[in-house]
Formats: structure tokens, sequence, C-alpha cells
């Protein structure tokens, strides 16, 4: 917990706690003394303690840590936007080289991670013929070796995984990686991410799964996004369900039901101003006529 004992300190007088409230029997007075300067590091399960006796939460201590500010290092998922990145050069060129500058900076699997997802993602909205782009090859590579190597996925593998599931081709091993990553994702129901991470797995999977006739799966999948957006708070995922739901229904026979849910997810996506989302909503459409008409 380096750095943290300044903010510990803030804390601390600001509830008006003195030294022996909070350190007694976790850190001797001098320590204390030390920690709350920045001199030192304390183990995890001590923080915890201390934490305790100022009534806070490590989120908590975070949050304040920040300056009250949105914590820039802990993101649920890639945070860009993929609008932008398709359709402002300017956006896409400075969002590759500010994660290049940060891989070269910091060295970590983390930054390397990060940069290739966007290598990959720019290839797809930037060229019609991505697969044969030798730079997405490369990150393609990265990224599945990554997720192959993982013998236990945390929910920074969830997330990967999530987000670049087109990167591997509809198959047993794209589906056994998607079943492995959804029935762990499912221990997880504690986690305040919980209802981020599992309907953007679902959603993001759906469409390779109704193209491929994977419909047994692709219901339960929609089944499972169904009872999630019954709370009010999971609304957000509610328009793609109508999507994914119109795609399923189309494709298994029931076109003009299909139709409505599909026109209904394209116009409050217009409504709301989402056009990058109707043309998807589009494109995914003829792909499944293409198919099933």
């Amino acid at each position: 917990m380096k750095n943290y004992g300044s903010t510990v300190r803030q804390i601390r007088l600001s509830k008006g706690f003195s030294h022996k409230e909070i350190y007694t029997g976790i850190l001797s007075k001098s320590f204390a003394i030390d920690f709350e300067k920045g001199l030192y590091d304390i183990k995890f399960n001590l923080m915890l303690k201390i934490l305790e006796r100022l009534m806070i939460s490590v989120d908590e201590l975070l949050l304040i840590h920040n300056q009250y500010q949105s914590l820039q290092y802990y993101e649920p998922l890639l945070n860009i936007s993929l609008d932008r990145l398709k359709n402002d050069p300017t956006y896409s060129s400075d969002i590759e080289n500010k994660l290049y500058r940060k891989m070269e900076t910091e060295k970590t699997s983390a930054s390397v991670l990060e940069y290739m997802e966007v290598i990959a993602l720019k290839a797809v909205y930037s060229n019609n013929d991505y697969q044969s782009l030798p730079e997405y090859q490369k990150a393609k590579s990265y990224i599945q070796k990554y997720l192959f190597d993982i013998e236990t996925w945390t929910l920074s593998e969830f997330r990967i995984f999530s987000d670049m599931s087109f990167i591997f081709e509809i198959g047993n091993v794209k589906i056994s990686m998607f079943l492995t990553a959804w029935n762990t994702l499912e221990r997880y129901k504690a986690h305040p991410d919980y209802q981020i991470y599992l309907p953007h797995l679902l959603v993001n999977n759906l469409y390779q799964l109704i193209l491929h006739n994977h419909f047994e799966l692709a219901k339960k999948a929609l089944d499972r996004l169904r009872e999630l957006t019954e709370d009010v708070n999971m609304l957000t995922w509610r328009v793609p369900l109508f999507y994914y739901e119109g795609l399923y229904d189309y494709a298994t026979g029931e076109k003009t039901t299909g139709m409505t849910e599909i026109e209904k997810a394209k116009q409050i996506y217009y409504l709301s101003g989402n056009h990058f989302m109707v043309e998807q909503i589009e494109l995914g459409l003829n792909a499944v006529k293409s198919l099933y008409d």
C-alpha cells in the first residue's frame, strides 16, 4: 500500500482520531509516524485493519487518494470510443500513440495488451481486408497467446476476451473459451462490476453464435441477458437485447417478430444519436439475411 500513508493521515486527522486509536496493536508509534510520511510500505492485511478503525473501505481510500477523481487505472472495459476510433483519424492516432508511449515506458503485460487491443480494433475499423494486415495478425497472435497461457482467468482476462472475441474464429476453441468465461464470471456475483462484465460478455458473443447456427447456446445467453435487464439499473443492456433477440428470431424463422425487435433497437439508437450502432445493426442484419433468406 505504498504512498497511501499521507492520505491515511489526512483521513485520521479529519476524523479527529489519535495515533493510539488507529495504530495500537497494528504498528508501533515510530513506524506509524513514518508510514504517514510516506517513508514505508505496509502489508495489505495491516492496511485493512487500519481502514477498519478509520471506518472506510479500500475503494473509498483509493477515491480519496485520487482526489475524488475516477481511477483511470481501474477500468472495467477498454476505455475508448469505438465510434471515434472508426471515424476520427486524429483521435485514433492519438490513442495509438498514447498507448504506445505507455507501453514503452511501463513495459508491462497490461500496457502491451492494451496497445495490442487498440491496434487490432483500428485494423478492423480501417480496412475491410484487415485479416491480411501484419499489424492485426501480430496483435491477434499476442492476445490469443496471452489468454491461452493463463491457467486461471481473473476479471482482466474476461475483459480482454469480451472486448476482443472477434479475433477468435468461431469453433470449438472459441465456444469453449466463451463458456469458461461465462461460467467463471457467475462466481463473481458479489463483485461490484459483475453486472457490467457479464452482459458485455454475452452481447459481444451473441452475433457470432447466431450467425454460425449455435442457436441453443445463443438462446441460453439471451435468456440470461433478459434476466439481467429485469434490474432497472441494467436497462442500458435492454437495447442490444432487442437487437439480438430480433436476429435470433429472424434466423430461426420468426422473421416478422425479429424485424420488429430489430427496428425497435434501431429507433432507440437513432433517437439517442448513436448512429454508429444503427450502422452496426444494419450490417449485422444484412449478414443474417444473406444466410437465412
